[in-house]
């Protein structure tokens, strides 16, 4: 039986090779060989310290000779800050009102940059301290603390976004609406032929879902993104497609647990 220090050490291993890009087989292995050590050096009355140096990122380190290839993980996280920059501008592109200030860009930037290093550091945090380790699923303390960390950060997201519109600091230049849209349109496409291109069916349909709102508003509204009837009709639209989402992850997880 390990004790909670060896648990927590061992999820937030697990978390760190992920990280790294490795294969979940390779994973598993120097996962179970770990817990090996970790269960003979408590029999022993040895420490986790004792074993590891108590830092997971040196343990690491001092593994490094033993552990296989890592994918080319730089790859997909180019591909994925790309990815996300496209599908935050391409619906305020498609409704034609994308501004073209320095301190909108300056915020996409740092969501780009920014963003994926504080969901990491967030959640890894959480499923070190509040996930079970074998069974790998959250107490209601990790619920809890997960929906405090999502509404924080999305009120974050949220508060710059209005300070970024009420203060633009430099405006680069203004183009007409329907440039604005036909750029958007041009870089769905991009999207979503890229995805299906390297297989990802998830991220094209998730890209599209997250522009047809605008899409159904332009289509079926009267008068522009200010007017009511264009805000009821995207807000309906993106509700749905928030539900249709969130359905397929449900699905997908389903799947993927039955084969497991």
């Amino acid at each position: 039986m390990l004790s909670e220090e060896a648990e927590k050490f061992l999820t937030e291993f697990r978390i760190e090779m992920m990280a790294h890009g490795k294969d979940d087989e390779a994973i598993d292995d120097m996962e179970a060989e770990l817990e090996d050590h970790l269960i003979q050096a408590e029999k022993d009355g040895k420490s986790v310290k004792d074993i590891t140096g108590g830092s997971v990122k040196e343990y690491i380190k001092n593994i490094s000779g033993e552990m296989p290839a890592a994918n080319n993980i730089k790859k997909y996280i180019t591909l994925f800050i790309v990815y996300l920059a496209g599908i935050l501008t391409v619906p305020t592109l498609i409704s034609g009102t994308f501004e073209w200030t320095l301190s909108n860009l300056l915020y996409y930037a740092a969501i780009i940059v920014l963003g994926p290093f504080a969901l990491y550091a967030g959640f890894k945090k959480i499923l070190v301290n509040y996930a079970n380790f074998k069974t790998e699923k959250l107490d209601i303390k990790g619920y809890a603390v997960s929906f405090i960390f999502s509404f924080l950060f999305m009120g974050v997201l949220v508060g710059s976004l209005f300070l970024v519109r009420r203060y633009p600091l430099v405006t680069f230049f203004e183009p007409a609406s329907n440039v604005n849209i036909t750029i958007g349109f041009i870089l769905l496409a991009v999207l979503v032929i890229g995805s299906l291109l390297m297989k990802q069916w998830f991220y094209a349909v998730l890209a599209f879902l997250l522009a047809a709102p605008e899409i159904i508003a332009k289509i079926f509204a009267d008068g522009g993104p200010e007017s009511e009837n264009y805000i009821i009709i995207s807000s309906v639209a993106l509700f749905a497609a928030v539900i249709i989402i969130f359905s397929i992850l449900i699905i997908s997880s389903k799947r993927d647990a039955q084969k497991k």
